[in-house]
């Protein structure tokens, strides 16, 4: 009895430290421009995820919009900063920033109308090319949105990420934690997602980065992230239990590194880099392919494997810093041969971020190159 007694008031604890406070208001959409215009409601897609909306689905929204077609709503967590002159809070999207960026882009007249089949006369048309009943229609149609309360901590707030992640386009785990654990390391990924080596390693092309799947859904700064919670041994660390998995363990990283010296970071940044520089110019811009050993003969699968990543990048770092290890040349066909090997081959595929798996080839890819 005293356990179900004391079951019942940690459930009630949790419950109290849980519970979002909320407020339900709405906004004519010209009022919301203005307001993301002068930042009130951060809406840079950095901040959150990056615009993923082609034209046709921004036009579709605009459409609705003006036939007064019914739009979910749109929920705000309330930022502690508070504009001096106004005096009003300011916000952060959690769940609307694609609705809201298509709004304030077409506004803008950053887009012109496509795709459209009811009101297909439109087509082609700028906000400035409407006529005037439409557009006062547009400034005066209502968003109902949802204002959280943000006094609460990072893993309710990426709870409430994922419970209202409602738009066609689903967030992707490094978006939430772009728009929880933003911070200063978390800013360091994203601009070291943009070195030059890397995204040739990662096949993203370099002339036009934007329109490559994994930028878009930021998988590119996830793996930085990925580098940095893996290298100096720190994977060791990572032990997958009930309730903990790897995407925690990225997680909890970003979180604490974000609290790194401006110091750490500089070296952070200096590290990567030449990590990545030496592994372009000893590997070449595949050294990140997954190869598979058939009839006596190894032959590519892809040119980039997250897997394959996760070995050899933090390993190279490893040897660099950890044992003055200046060149890999001699030893590239040593780590192609590790592909030969049906246990290495097996840590690649499947659940390849098992605790096991992942130790594994990492030991292994650093006794191959050693």
């Amino acid at each position: 009895m005293s356990s179900l007694k004391y079951n019942l008031s940690h459930l009630q604890d949790i419950a109290k430290e849980r519970t979002v406070k909320t407020q339900s208001i709405e906004y004519d959409l010209e009022t919301l421009v203005k307001k993301i215009s002068r930042g009130i409601i951060k809406l840079d897609p950095d901040y959150q995820r990056r615009h993923r909306w082609d034209n046709i689905t921004s036009s579709k929204l605009i459409e609705s919009l003006i036939l007064n077609i019914p739009i979910p709503i749109v929920y705000l967590s309330q930022d502690y900063d508070v504009d001096v002159e106004t005096e009003e809070a300011r916000y952060s999207v959690i769940d609307g920033q694609q609705r809201l960026t298509a709004v304030y882009n077409f506004f803008n007249n950053k887009f012109s109308l496509e795709g459209l089949e009811s009101l297909d006369d439109l087509n082609g048309c700028f906000y400035k090319d409407l006529p005037p009943f439409l557009t006062r229609r547009l400034e005066e149609r209502t968003l109902k949105c949802l204002r959280i309360d943000s006094t609460i901590d990072a893993q309710v707030k990426i709870d409430i990420f994922e419970r209202l992640n409602s738009g066609s386009v689903k967030l992707e785990a490094q978006e939430l934690r772009n728009a929880v654990y933003s911070g200063p390391f978390n800013d360091l990924c994203k601009t070291l997602a943009q070195n030059t080596n890397f995204r040739i390693l990662l096949q993203i092309n370099i002339e036009s980065p934007e329109n490559n799947s994994r930028v878009k859904k930021m998988e590119d700064v996830e793996l930085v992230l990925r580098f940095f919670a893996l290298i100096d041994n720190r994977y060791e660390k990572f032990k997958k239990t009930k309730g903990n998995n790897f995407k925690n363990f990225l997680s909890e990283t970003m979180e604490e590194y974000n609290r790194k010296t401006e110091k750490d970071l500089v070296k952070f940044s200096t590290e990567f880099i030449k990590t990545m520089e030496i592994i372009v110019r000893d590997f070449g811009t595949t050294a990140f392919a997954k190869y598979i050993f058939e009839d006596g003969q190894l032959r590519q699968q892809s040119k980039f494997n997250f897997a394959v990543y996760d070995a050899l990048a933090p390993s190279c770092h490893d040897l660099i810093y950890n044992f003055d290890k200046g060149s890999f040349t001699d030893k590239v066909e040593k780590f192609k041969d590790l592909f030969k090997k049906p246990e290495f081959y097996a840590s690649l595929v499947g659940s390849y971020l098992d605790t096991s798996k992942l130790h594994y080839r990492i030991i292994e890819t650093k006794k191959a190159l050693q």
